[in-house]
């Protein structure tokens, strides 16, 4: 869980329900928290598949939307975890019926009021010398704040849609993440800064560093051919009967 949890982070800043061209982003992180692991990180971003590579936690996180999976390559470990769309879907809703009896004053506790949404609009930003927008989401106790450019566009079409699917979670923790997918799809273009706070100690920054709009290479999409590959949704499936 808590690996799925990591991804749903560093994808966080990229939402779009756009075409473009390929897209590359080079980014510094800085933050404090569980989740959080300062470094250099690349995003690959194409119509169908997108591809995140962080230095500073040595895990990377391909998504294939067109064949609807996930890989997560701890490269740490030589491992490459494979997960389907349907696999993760799956889980999640077993996890979500075993937290249908969670008190509602406990997941409040840990999340906020997430039915409680407010957007800010803060003015303009310039981050690489490019101009931005910047503004501020709060839903719950995650508070969101994202330096948009507005001419670039993501390539991946129904990105909001499509992260929501992936990254669902159980509880109020799968309505906030849904709800924050929804409203940052409304901004047209691509947060070169991205800051979120308030959620379980998390202080993250993402700062675009480079961009590059040109092709992405073929061999970017690969996974590492002497890695060991295993079946995170039998895993997973396991772990939830275990637990019945």
């Amino acid at each position: 869980m808590r690996l799925y949890l990591s991804s749903a982070f560093a994808l966080l800043a990229t939402v779009s329900s756009l075409l473009a061209a390929d897209l590359t982003i080079t980014s510094q992180v800085t933050g404090k928290g569980a989740l959080a692991k300062d470094g250099s990180q690349v995003q690959l971003i194409s119509p169908t598949r997108m591809r995140v590579n962080h230095s500073g936690s040595k895990n990377d996180t391909l998504v294939d939307y067109e064949h609807e999976v996930m890989y997560s390559i701890d490269h740490g470990k030589k491992l490459v975890t494979r997960m389907t769309f349907k696999d993760l879907q799956d889980a999640m809703q077993a996890l979500e019926d075993q937290a249908a009896g969670m008190p509602e004053m406990i997941t409040k506790m840990m999340f906020g009021d997430v039915s409680e949404l407010s957007v800010e609009q803060l003015g303009p930003d310039t981050v690489l010398g490019r101009p931005c927008k910047k503004v501020r989401i709060t839903l719950g106790k995650m508070v969101q704040e994202l330096s948009v450019d507005a001419s670039l566009q993501f390539p991946v079409k129904d990105y909001a849609k499509a992260m929501g699917m992936l990254n669902r979670m159980p509880g109020q923790m799968g309505i906030l993440f849904k709800r924050i997918y929804q409203e940052t799809a409304k901004f047209k273009g691509v947060p070169l800064r991205t800051r979120v706070t308030g959620l379980m100690g998390a202080d993250m920054t993402t700062e675009a560093t480079a961009i590059s709009t040109a092709p992405i290479p073929a061999d970017a999409w690969s996974l590492p051919a002497d890695y060991e590959v295993k079946d995170g949704g039998k895993e997973m499936r396991g772990g939830l009967k275990g637990k019945r």
